[in-house]
């Protein structure tokens, strides 16, 4: 029995643009004009020219009704991973930010980042509700904040030198197509955060990494020219009252769309906000720390080839395994009581064949969730990971991992939660082999359904 891993999340190999980036590669190699600048020292915001091709991308493919995106607002990084470390180094303070929320579940990696920044003792998980996040939640927990904060100042004096902002709050999260629940935030949602945010100077960490994998529900309608919902960043530029650093970052990667190992991202935000990032120590030392597959990132931007691979390759045989990955939930564990955790769908337009646009709902990205029934006939979450690997060679997650680690509380929501469930990714798997897997999984739960009885 093969093993098959539902845990991973990455693009199986055949989709990492080998035979594109080598074509690439050979072009920029080739010119001396391109080639000294991409092997030595870049600029510390990354190439003027590829930073303006980025920005221009990003408004062709957001059409952010407050404007283009400009050069000045964005920054090449080495991944999202990356951006998040310089976003925190440049701009926050474990002794002056208050606390670090995390829409939880969330991205079980990201933890790490927030713990090395010295945030172990102040990370506090926020509930996803059906629109993305609990607003409710969320506000409770500012009121306590500065309620405790009322009476005493912090103490601490802000850097002196010429960056001189640090934010009280961090709000952590993936907006749309989240890793792990697959949900999309709301519109309301949206705006809400940005007003909180300014009211109570809150740094929006927006993971926008898996928008560009998006197509509609339906099926027959095309995944080309969707109105892909606003991001923070564009929401915060858009109403009125925005700040010279502003109260949201877009941290993006092209990890899942060309290939992980290329290490290339970019943030995008205020300009003075960007301009700060660019002089974090490690880009300082050595400049842009994607300097030469930067370029190639920029042949394939430039040349139309990221698009057609994204259009052409990608969106089709990820919609193809979801598609095959729902349909095989539905037929083999929906009759043992596991759904697919959905949220409110949300809406969006898309032209159909006859070039009218039409509204339907938003699918894509890596991921969705699964979760279990909660009465006591059904199996324990250990039970069904252990049996599944050992028996079934089938790694299954279970749901506390997702829970913001460190946050007692969000230990106890999981519990009572998503720990009963599991994130499922379809990017690493083909179709036949996520058939499979469901098939097991459906085999796991009878077995041990059997063993308690």
């Amino acid at each position: 029995m093969e093993p098959i891993d539902l845990l991973i999340g990455r693009p199986s190999p055949r989709l990492q643009a080998a035979e594109k980036l080598a074509a690439a590669s050979q072009i920029i190699l080739s010119q001396p004009e391109k080639s000294d600048c991409a092997l030595t020292y870049g600029p510390d915001h990354g190439e003027d020219e590829i930073r303006e091709h980025v920005a221009t991308w990003l408004s062709q493919k957001y059409r952010p009704s407050s404007g283009p995106v400009t050069r000045e607002r964005t920054i090449i990084t080495n991944g999202a991973s990356g951006g998040l470390a310089a976003i925190l180094q440049k701009f926050t303070d474990p002794l002056y930010t208050r606390r670090i929320f995390l829409v939880d579940p969330t991205y079980f990696l990201a933890a790490p980042s927030f713990f090395d920044a010295g945030f172990g003792q102040k990370m506090q998980g926020i509930p996803e509700d059906n629109e993305g996040i609990s607003i409710e939640f969320l506000q409770l927990r500012l009121d306590e904040e500065e309620s405790k904060h009322a009476s005493t100042e912090i103490g601490v004096k802000l850097p002196d030198h010429e960056y001189k902002k640090l934010y009280k709050y961090v709000l952590y999260m993936v907006p749309t197509l989240s890793n792990p629940s697959g949900k999309v935030m709301s519109l309301h949602h949206r705006k809400v955060l940005v007003e909180l945010a300014r009211k109570f100077d809150i740094l929006l960490i927006a993971d926008d990494v898996y928008d560009f994998l998006a197509w509609p529900t339906d099926n027959n309608l095309s995944h080309k020219g969707l109105d892909l919902p606003p991001r923070l960043i564009d929401l915060d530029r858009q109403m009125p009252g925005t700040s010279e650093w502003g109260n949201a970052v877009s941290n993006g990667s092209f990890s899942k769309l060309v290939a992980p190992g290329l290490r290339v991202g970019w943030c995008e935000a205020m300009p003075r906000f960007i301009y700060a990032i660019s002089s974090y120590g490690p880009t300082s030392s050595g400049g842009c720390q994607s300097q030469y597959t930067s370029f190639l990132i920029d042949h394939m931007l430039v040349s139309g080839i990221l698009e057609q691979h994204v259009n052409d390759v990608l969106i089709p045989i990820y919609r193809k395994r979801y598609n095959a990955l729902v349909k095989a939930i539905k037929t083999y564990l929906y009759p043992l009581g596991i759904k697919i955790s959905t949220g409110v769908p949300y809406e969006i337009a898309v032209k159909d064949e006859e070039g009218n646009y039409t509204q339907t709902m938003l699918a894509g990205g890596f991921f969705l969730y699964i979760e279990y029934p909660t009465d006591d006939t059904f199996p324990e979450v250990m039970d069904i990971v252990r049996l599944g690997k050992n028996e079934y060679a089938l790694d299954i997650a279970p749901g506390v991992i997702f829970a913001v680690q460190g946050d007692p509380e969000s230990l106890k929501r999981a519990e009572m939660t998503y720990k009963r469930g599991t994130r499922l990714c379809w990017a690493w798997n083909e179709e036949e082999v996520l058939v499979d897997a469901v098939q097991r999984f459906a085999k796991i739960i009878h077995q041990a359904k059997e063993s308690i009885r």
